[in-house]
């Protein structure tokens, strides 16, 4: 097997440190999407940061997160992330919608305009809330994939490289000592042939790996989303009731 490796050329190095990359990084995101929560633990999961939110405030949900870990566990951790900050940004337009009531009395509209505003705040802020839903999940569930993708497309391209680099040996070699002797050119040869093998055995099970784990994960998305936008919404009812 080392002399086969050896035979490959330098080429071998890249090709070997992205099969092992490719494993390695495949059984992790196996593990990883086999192990997240069912229905029953996902609501678990949902009912205990609620139920600590309604009761202690943001704090203690904060403080679940830190503790806690899991897809849904980084959901909830990046959705209270983005709250905040979207309640900071409503603080620096409080003056603006401030004036809009202002002129909507005026003009008639009473307690219409402020009711307006705030429903225009709610919709803005749960959409904000369901963008980071879906971009958090997405980023947990797919977590080195593409890496595993990229490894499928260039593995071959590396093969090839080596191939056309063993053929240049090859033809040095012809050009060196004449075409008499097959062993002259053997050595390009073989390295063209087995960097090309070797690109192939990287790319394909990368592929497979890939095209497998990438379903998996889009299956995931939707239950993880779900739960994500009932805690978006408990977010916000929290935030109006203290407000209240």
């Amino acid at each position: 097997m080392l002399e086969i490796i050896q035979s490959g050329g330098p080429l071998m190095i890249p090709l070997i440190i992205c099969g092992l990359l490719s494993v390695c990084l495949s059984i992790e995101r196996f593990l990883v999407l086999n192990a997240l929560p069912n229905a029953e633990q996902s609501k678990e999961e949902l009912e205990q940061i609620e139920a600590a939110l309604l009761r202690e405030g943001q704090e203690s949900a904060v403080q679940i997160c830190e503790n806690g870990k899991g897809v849904l566990n980084f959901v909830f951790a990046s959705l209270l992330k983005r709250y905040n900050t979207l309640i900071i940004e409503q603080e620096e337009f409080k003056a603006t919608n401030e004036e809009i009531i202002k002129l909507g009395e005026v003009g008639g509209g009473g307690e219409m305009g402020r009711f307006l505003v705030m429903q225009k705040e709610i919709a803005d802020m749960k959409d904000e809330l369901v963008i980071q839903t879906e971009e958090s999940a997405r980023t947990y569930l797919g977590k080195h994939l593409p890496i595993i993708n990229t490894i499928g497309n260039i593995a071959p391209l590396i093969g090839l490289l080596g191939t056309i680099t063993g053929m240049i040996v090859a033809f040095e070699s012809i050009a060196a000592s004449g075409a008499g002797d097959p062993k002259v050119v053997a050595g390009g040869i073989s390295q063209a042939l087995v960097t090309t093998a070797t690109g192939l055995i990287v790319a394909i099970p990368s592929i497979v790996f890939y095209r497998y784990l990438a379903r998996t994960a889009d299956r995931s998305l939707e239950q993880v989303e779900a739960y994500g936008h009932a805690f978006a919404n408990a977010l916000i009812m929290s935030g109006r009731k203290a407000n209240a």
